[in-house]
């Protein structure tokens, strides 16, 4: 009688839920790993750069310790009564220089008449006053000066050569009356001249512009 063949597959033991549930389990276990193997790379992480920023701040608060100190004997070593001579010698510097700025000379004034002024033409007053332009707001200086000249010609050209000029502005002739002794055209002179080209420093700078150009000019004659 031949063996008996089992027609079925179906195996004698039920699967049970325990086999279900073991299977979550290894599941929830590798989710779990994952997500701590994660955390602990981000505290080590956050660890490492704390301890960077930590270490970054002691170094600089190191050299600003350092950086005081060499201050502090820096200026030990010059001393307060050092800084009190150089405090008391620069403001004497700028108030000398303050001067030097605010005070005026009146020569160029009489070199420029004498390098405009025409031969026919003699003043015999002259005086000036510091003021200020009513149009620019600037300080000028007002000069008035009377004089002789021999026509009425003679004061038309003279007008047109203070045209020329560097430094007279606004050249006013008033008061024109013929001298019946001397035959003589009495007049008055009014103009001005901005505080600037008065300056004591623009002056003694042209001084010695003048002098470098004589010096110059000798060097270059032929002994």
């Amino acid at each position: 009688m031949d063996p008996t063949i089992p027609t079925s597959f179906i195996p004698k033991r039920p699967i049970t839920s325990e086999s279900m549930q073991g299977s979550s389990y290894s599941t929830r276990s590798s989710s779990v790993g994952l997500l701590t193997l994660i955390t602990v790379v981000v505290v080590i992480a956050t660890a490492v750069s704390f301890g960077g920023v930590y270490l970054y701040e002691k170094r600089l608060s190191s050299q600003k310790t350092t950086l005081e100190d060499s201050i502090n004997t820096a200026r030990d070593g010059i001393g307060s009564e050092f800084v009190s001579d150089m405090q008391r010698l620069n403001a004497r510097i700028s108030g000398v220089q303050e001067l030097l700025n605010s005070h005026i000379v009146v020569s160029p004034i009489f070199t420029e008449l004498q390098n405009t002024t025409l031969r026919s033409i003699q003043y015999s007053q002259f005086k000036y006053d510091i003021g200020t332009d009513t149009v620019t707001k600037a300080s000028i200086v007002k000069v008035d000066l009377g004089g002789t000249a021999r026509s009425y010609s003679t004061i038309a050209l003279q007008s047109d050569a203070f045209s020329d000029s560097k430094i007279i502005k606004n050249p006013v002739f008033s008061n024109l009356n013929v001298d019946d002794k001397t035959g003589r055209v009495e007049f008055k002179l009014a103009f001005t001249v901005a505080i600037d080209d008065l300056s004591y420093q623009k002056f003694f700078e042209s001084i010695n512009k003048a002098q470098a150009a004589t010096e110059q000019s000798t060097s270059i004659i032929p002994q």
